[in-house]
């Protein structure tokens, strides 16, 4: 199949796989980053659109409750388990939006390679709460 450019600009993006260590006393394992990037590599993206149904994200350690997703395209060429993993875009051009990490939301798999047109078959939410 003949694969071409996906025609959304890209901009460098750094991946941050969870480094898992030893298990407390409830069996949680602890995790940690390393602190340059596992991933260096290339991608597109996107304000999430999702935003809260409710206010019950307003607590009093988090008075505004903010929440920020953004859905990040990523090459076929990637091969990793992204569970757990911090991601963050770096566009020249947006310094705000370079400084942000985001954390991996859930278990993303690469759509099927062979039947997705372009060179870009992932697509990751992450999502950043401050507030």
């Amino acid at each position: 199949m003949l694969s071409r450019r996906m025609p959304f600009p890209r901009v460098p993006c750094r991946i941050w796989l969870p480094q898992l260590g030893e298990r407390d006393a409830y069996g949680n394992e602890a995790v940690s980053f390393n602190e340059d990037p596992d991933i260096v590599t290339e991608c597109s993206y996107a304000p999430g659109d999702r935003r809260p149904d409710t206010s019950d994200d307003i607590e009093d350690g988090r008075p505004h409750g903010d929440e920020l997703r953004v859905t990040f395209f990523l090459p076929k060429t990637l091969d990793a388990d992204l569970r757990g993993a911090l991601i963050q875009a770096v566009p020249t051009d947006d310094a705000h939006m370079a400084a942000l990490r985001f954390s991996v939301v859930g278990d993303p798999h690469s759509y099927m390679r062979d039947a997705t047109p372009g060179d870009m078959s992932w697509s990751v939410e992450g999502v950043r709460f401050d507030g």
